[in-house]
């Protein structure tokens, strides 16, 4: 585990300990790494969910990115009205298949 020293605003730093007070939590530097795990989760299906609107990235490849599963990816995709194949996409999710397929095999 790498270390990370970061310095709070003290708004910021309020609101964490808002936030640990209602989740009665004592340690800091535990609730911290879980906000930025969460958050750097939620970053990451925004990223990935803009390169399959790009056309530069397959649902496939980018539920694989963000270590979800495909049907949650599709969800996300679903839900901001992008469209999820193109002729690039189709041909990077079947070379993941016959990979897969092939290492399971």
């Amino acid at each position: 585990m790498s270390v990370l020293s970061v310095r709070l605003d003290e708004a910021i730093d309020e609101q964490l300990q808002f936030v640990m007070n209602k989740l009665k939590h004592q340690d800091k530097s535990a609730i911290v790494r879980q906000l930025l795990a969460n958050s750097l989760q939620e970053k990451i299906i925004d990223i990935t969910c803009d390169e399959v609107k790009a056309g530069n990235m397959s649902a496939w490849k980018a539920a694989q990115i963000a270590k979800i599963s495909l049907y949650k990816m599709l969800e996300e995709l679903y839900n901001r009205n992008i469209e999820i194949y193109n002729e690039k996409a189709f041909l990077e999710d079947f070379d993941l298949m016959r990979k897969t397929h092939a290492e399971n095999s």
